[in-house]
């Protein structure tokens, strides 16, 4: 069984199709603004132990389409996305600007 969430970022979407049963998501985002230069796109898995990251996606990365699988989503309940300093961070340092449920 799968289920999606979207959301509306800026003038772009994100997507993300997930399977609890296979434990797994992919990411869809089109038409999103790219981070701005010296920054990434960092996506964080949200559960019951906080916020894990999932990845950074850099300028080059998102526009104007991008895909990513999230092979493992550890009980998670949320994809969330914050902006951080090149090369990532490894806790959140900003607000989430975006998150999707997963349930």
């Amino acid at each position: 069984i799968y289920d999606a969430a979207m959301k509306y970022v800026a003038d772009g979407t994100a997507t993300v199709v997930f399977s609890r049963e296979r434990n797994a998501a992919v990411l869809v985002m089109n038409n999103v603004e790219p981070p701005a230069p010296g920054t990434v796109y960092q996506m964080w898995l949200v559960g019951a132990k906080g916020p894990e990251s999932a990845g950074t996606m850099d300028a080059a990365a998102v526009a104007p389409s991008t895909t990513a699988v999230l092979p493992d989503l550890h009980g998670s309940t949320a994809l969330a996305f914050t902006v951080e300093p090149s090369g990532g961070s490894s806790a959140p340092t900003t607000p989430a600007f975006a998150e999707l449920p997963l349930a």
